[in-house]
């Protein structure tokens, strides 16, 4: 126990001044919680936890995000997000025709090895998501 007759250290007044400053703001913040606040938050808190049970029991979305998490996978998703953000591949998109058409020029593009390599991916892509196809080939 401090004995009364002795003086008060000097950080007393300080830490006097931060508690009611506290004080303060925990007033304004319960002044600033109406009725209808409150409601909406413990709505939107109500709605979170019910999307997230939902998500949690989904076994697919599950399945895709531990997918999601090996190496390889982030390494793709980088790739094609970089393909992405270059724009080469949204002015392909946007060209109203091909600067040469038909089988020859089909020919030509198939000749390239990163065509190759995509189409090879999006293949294995398609045939792990066939059902009656073996998906470890």
């Amino acid at each position: 126990m401090t004995n009364p007759d002795t003086p008060a250290s000097s950080s007393q007044p300080q830490d006097l001044a931060k508690l009611i400053e506290l004080a303060a703001a925990i007033s304004s913040a319960q002044d600033a919680m109406t009725d209808d606040i409150v409601t909406r938050l413990a709505s939107a808190m109500g709605e979170g936890m019910i999307l997230m049970d939902r998500l949690t029991r989904n076994q697919g979305l599950m399945s895709l995000l531990q997918a999601l998490n090996q190496p390889a996978v982030q390494d793709s998703l980088e790739c094609l997000a970089e393909a992405l953000r270059s724009g080469s591949v949204m002015e392909a998109v946007s060209a109203k025709t091909p600067k040469t058409g038909g089988y020859g020029g089909l020919l030509r593009m198939a000749k390239d090895p990163d065509v190759q390599d995509a189409i090879y991916t999006l293949a294995r892509v398609v045939k792990g998501m066939n059902p009656g196809g073996d998906p470890k080939n």
